[in-house]
């Protein structure tokens, strides 16, 4: 992260934390200055930059997650663990959500894939707001803040992924788990897995839009029932590859075994999918991840998303 970045970030926290303690006598000055400083370095660094007219500090959207329960001592304090491993995989769910939002954002503006070298997306830790215990992100921000609006996205889908498994019931995870980018599956999982484990409750909390609440008997449910009917791995395969859809990011590779055909992964640059599609019809092996959903009473489904492939040796 640069300075740049590091200033806007610290100035926009300084406003939030000045508005909530502006009348506290002793710590509304010490803000004050703090944001003074902090301010007249983001105008040194912006001229230093040679921009004549700074752009505006943007707005990051903002989502928090409320924990009570087991592993949580009111608002007062959270477990190491739990806290830890929450904030783990909760960015990696953003991480892998925000990749493929993307990728989407992408399409919509005309290209076929993410730019090469774009960094992957991630998440800021801002803040401990009060109301049970409380884990507030922001998304970080680059030179580009363009994606801000996609990563604002990103952090409501992930609410949606975790309120529709928490709330499938008898539902078949078949259409639940099809709807969920696949990479996003495996963090899902461990991120319930980990508040069952401590009986902790979640709330989900937006700047502009109604929080979302799970209790601790559907997180439980949910992390027993994704253990239990969703297996994801990782295989290597050789085979010959008969090609892929630069368009849709389709597959197909020929095994020993039979046919095997799914989706190019949402990280894969054009770059990428070119050096890939000129192994058609050669022998190579495929990198993929593949997802198992056990129906009850009914046939498992097989999905695989391709990671990477290279030529056989």
């Amino acid at each position: 992260m640069n300075d740049l970045t590091q200033l806007q970030i610290q100035t926009i926290e300084l406003r939030r934390l000045l508005n909530r303690s502006e009348m506290d006598p002793i710590l509304g000055p010490q803000l004050r200055s703090r944001l003074q400083d902090a301010e007249e370095k983001l105008h040194m660094v912006r001229q230093q930059m040679g921009t004549l007219l700074p752009r505006e500090t943007p707005t990051l959207p903002r989502a928090a997650i409320f924990l009570r329960g087991g592993g949580v001592h009111n608002s007062e304090g959270i477990r190491p663990s739990l806290a830890g491993e929450a904030l783990i995989q909760y960015e990696k769910m953003f991480t892998e959500q925000a990749i493929h939002d993307e990728r989407l954002a992408a399409q919509n503006a005309g290209r076929q894939r993410r730019p090469r070298g774009v960094p992957k997306p991630g998440l800021l830790f801002v803040g401990t707001p009060r109301g049970s215990f409380g884990l507030e992100f922001a998304p970080q921000i680059g030179e580009d803040d363009s994606l801000l609006d996609v990563h604002a996205h990103s952090l409501e889908n992930i609410a949606d992924a975790l309120t529709r498994v928490a709330a499938s019931g008898e539902q078949s995870l078949d259409e639940i788990v099809s709807s969920i980018p696949s990479r996003v599956i495996q963090p899902l999982k461990q991120f319930l897995r980990i508040l069952a484990q401590n009986g902790a409750e979640l709330r989900l909390a937006f700047q502009d839009r109604p929080s979302r609440s799970l209790a601790a008997s559907q997180i439980r449910a949910a992390a027993d029932r994704l253990d239990r009917e969703v297996e994801q791995t990782g295989v290597e395969l050789k085979g010959r590859f008969r090609g892929l859809t630069l368009e849709s990011g389709g597959f197909d590779l020929m095994t020993e075994e039979g046919l095997v055909k799914g989706t190019v992964a949402d990280e894969l640059t054009e770059e990428d999918l070119e050096r890939i599609h000129k192994l058609t019809n050669r022998q190579c092996v495929a990198s993929l991840q593949k997802t198992i959903v056990r129906k009850i009473g009914g046939p498992e489904t097989t999905s695989y998303v391709l990671l990477d492939a290279s030529a056989s040796k």
